[in-house]
């Protein structure tokens, strides 16, 4: 893949970006804290580079802001765990649930994780012994797999599983629509049409969080209603 140059993020992304970090800071966390200072061009281009392909631009210029997030669970359990977290000091995953911004560096490492997995198996066998254990949610465009190498995960819960923008969705979706994906992720489904949808859909979320439901300074708010 030959590179280049990265376009700086759209106003539209950078005004989506800023929405959610303010209703964050109102919502009680440590903006300051959680996001991490914006990602090189170059680090974005070795990214590219590394997956073979160009990222949508909304996500690619998101990461010229935030170079994802510090590893939120660290703030509270970590080297930080016997610092007493109030309200304005709390702790989460930035896009709810337990969906944390991924550096673009480990962007680039998941991809390649799920290379490898794919490079172990011919199609048919994927198709055979994986494809046929997903499920789609009804109505959602996306295609029936295990793993296709045109899902690029940018966030990551507990489990390894993932947020994806889809390269190559199904008939009726859109290119760099945000799809949930993952091992313990059986249902393919949409999360949003597009990155700035993704960080509006949580300044949505972010206003149901119940500041008492807090505990050891950490409070994850819901992406996905139950």
């Amino acid at each position: 893949m030959v590179a280049e140059a990265i376009a700086p993020p759209r106003a539209e992304v950078q005004e989506a970006w800023a929405g959610l970090l303010d209703a964050l800071a109102r919502a009680g966390y440590a903006v300051d804290e959680l996001v991490r200072p914006g990602a090189a061009q170059a680090d974005v281009a070795a990214a590219q580079q590394a997956v073979g392909r160009a990222l949508p631009a909304d996500l690619a210029g998101l990461y010229q802001l935030a170079d994802g997030q510090t590893e939120w669970y660290d703030l509270t359990h970590g080297a930080h765990a016997k610092t007493v977290r109030e309200r304005g000091r709390w702790a989460c995953a930035l896009f709810g649930d337990g969906w944390g911004f991924d550096p673009v560096a480990k962007l680039a490492d998941g991809w390649r994780a799920w290379q490898e997995v794919r490079s172990g198996y011919t199609p048919q066998e994927l198709a055979k012994n994986f494809d046929r254990a997903v499920e789609v949610r009804e109505g959602d465009p996306v295609q029936g797999l295990y793993t296709s190498p045109d899902w690029i995960g940018f966030a990551t819960d507990g489990g390894g599983n993932q947020l994806a923008v889809d390269l190559t969705p199904a008939p009726g979706g859109r290119v760099g629509q945000v799809i949930v994906i993952g091992a313990d992720e059986d249902l393919r489904r949409v999360i949003a049409p597009g990155v700035v949808e993704l960080l509006e859909l949580c300044v949505e979320r972010l206003a149901a969080v119940d500041p008492a439901q807090a505990e050891n300074g950490v409070l994850l708010y819901e992406l996905e209603p139950s």
